[in-house]
């Protein structure tokens, strides 16, 4: 599945049939030393890694990393993208890219988009990412993109720095407001972007895990079932301005957009997700 699309690249989920090219990828010195080593030598560990380090997450989180590839003739480059580590309280933002294609100005270009997504699609005005204190390359990308070094600490991988991202300005904080901005985001994720590309793939992000959505005939889908089946088009309505009620001391909220009952519930990070959508 696509992700976006820059200039000169495509980003879309890994697939298992990718597991040659990473073995490769994490393989490399400059991947060892700069990044880790995870103990993947042949095929079939790296087809086993990528399933659970690459691919999973996409599922259950909504976003990760996603290989990098060339739009001019699909050459895969690296990974770049947004990974939930269970060891930090927020997203942050990687990438790695094999040598030969280091100083082409790729890393920056994929991330940038993968910045600009994290806002535009998955509504974060908050990013991390960590590197090795040796890696300048890295830091000086981090920097570029308006990350601030906060520290340094010793990690399961050796020393490393923190840098943390901030929207300017914030998204407004106002619970109704958050509300009404995820449905929105819900609905412009089932429309082509001028690239022609869903954010459909962002969806698992935006609804629970066990959320229930509509599908053909009045059947009930899950989140996968439903990005699978391709969404529901909007209408003409989705220009409207929601109508949000908030119930359960602001924990739970219903939101209504032209034919549509939104019902929605704060996570664990105090942030919007969908759990049901009902016909009006």
């Amino acid at each position: 599945m696509d992700v976006l699309l820059t200039p000169r690249l495509r980003l879309r989920w890994f697939r298992p049939d990718d597991a040659e090219f990473v073995l490769g990828l994490i393989n490399e010195p400059a991947w060892i030393s700069g990044i880790r080593d995870s103990g993947v030598r042949d095929v079939d560990a790296a087809r086993a890694w990528a399933q659970a380090r690459l691919i999973d997450p996409y599922w259950q989180v909504g976003h990760g990393f996603w290989l990098v590839e060339r739009r001019s003739d699909a050459e895969p480059l690296g990974l770049c993208g947004l990974f939930k580590r269970d060891s930090l309280p927020l997203p942050d933002l990687g990438y790695g890219l094999a040598t030969r294609h280091a100083g082409q100005g790729y890393a920056r270009e994929a991330a940038r988009a993968c910045l600009a997504y994290a806002q535009r699609v998955l509504g974060r005005d908050e990013l991390l990412a960590i590197t090795s204190p040796t890696n300048g390359p890295s830091m000086a990308l981090l920097e570029d993109l308006g990350f601030v070094r906060e520290g340094e600490r010793v990690g399961d991988d050796g020393p490393t720095v923190d840098w943390r991202w901030r929207a300017d300005p914030p998204r407004p904080q106002d619970d109704a407001a958050l509300a009404a901005d995820l449905v929105r985001r819900f609905w412009a994720c089932q429309v082509p972007d001028a690239d022609g590309v869903h954010a459909l793939a962002a969806l698992p992000a935006l609804c629970t895990a066990e959320a229930q959505l509509p599908g053909p005939g009045g059947t009930v889908l899950s989140v996968r079932e439903f990005v699978e089946a391709s969404g529901v088009i909007p209408g003409a309505w989705v220009a409207e301005l929601p109508c949000v009620r908030l119930v359960d001391d602001h924990d739970s909220a219903v939101v209504t957009l032209g034919p549509w009952r939104h019902e929605l519930r704060i996570d664990c990070e105090r942030r919007w997700r969908m759990t049901r959508l009902l016909p009006c």
